[in-house]
């Protein structure tokens, strides 16, 4: 009870964070809104506007970097410079940065409805199948802000874990070929696929959009796999250093 009397205090610290609020709501918006114009009239091979698939792939792009907030509060609150009055408390300190991680999530997710919203509503952006897209949109949230959390207990100094989350980010964008064509390796191939939880979940939803909801429902269960591997992981290290 003690820990679930601080989720409103990390929400209203997650919103007032507005760094965040600009790299990860403002700047996407920005960039949208500039591909609008970009693409207009523009159509795909299979006749839908070109607008379409890159509003999509931007609001997923920027799930991969929805960890950066969890991290930041987690090393502030409990292994830093709060870390002595935080473990004085009466309660958890695991269970406490569990509550960070959810808010995170949920944080992160909320950011990416109001991309999709303000996508629709103002750039006309038809989304489909809205609660199939917010699920993957979630594992996605939840599989990057787990690889953030076991950076953040795993590598010394702090700024070092910062930067190898944002390689993390843009790498995977990379590796999935949205700026340039990848080499013919298999290596590449790999990470351009069923290595690359961006385009797992990107190929999800295009699946679903294609009526093939066996193929969609197993590609998120791969997601939904490297989620649980990776959540034993994070709890494993996050008990030693948290210990």
């Amino acid at each position: 009870m003690r820990v679930l009397s601080t989720v409103r205090y990390t929400a209203l610290r997650m919103i007032r964070n507005y760094i965040v609020l600009l790299l990860l709501l403002v700047v996407p918006m920005l960039i949208i809104t500039l591909f609008s114009f970009i693409l207009s009239g523009m159509v795909t091979e299979s006749g839908v506007p070109s607008l379409y698939e890159n509003a999509m792939t931007m609001v997923f792009c920027f799930q991969l970097f929805s960890g950066s907030i969890v991290m930041y509060l987690i090393h502030h609150d409990l292994l830093s410079a709060n870390r002595a009055r935080m473990y004085a408390l009466p309660f958890n300190p695991a269970m406490y940065a569990f509550s960070i991680m959810m808010c995170g999530v949920v944080f992160s997710v909320f950011l990416g409805l109001m991309l999709m919203l303000y996508t629709q509503y103002v750039l006309g952006v038809q989304w489909g199948h809205w609660l199939w897209i917010v699920y993957n949109l979630s594992l996605l949230a939840i599989l990057s802000i787990i690889v953030a959390l076991i950076l953040t207990f795993t590598v010394k100094p702090h700024k070092l874990a910062e930067r190898l989350v944002d390689v993390y980010g843009v790498g995977m964008i990379l590796l999935a070929g949205l700026f340039f064509p990848m080499p013919d390796h298999a290596v590449f191939d790999f990470m351009g696929s069923y290595g690359n939880p961006l385009v797992i979940a990107l190929m999800a939803i295009g699946e679903m959009q294609e009526s093939n909801p066996g193929r969609a429902w197993y590609l998120s269960s791969l997601l939904l796999a490297a989620i649980g591997v990776l959540f034993t992981v994070m709890l494993a290290a996050g008990r030693r250093k948290l210990a």
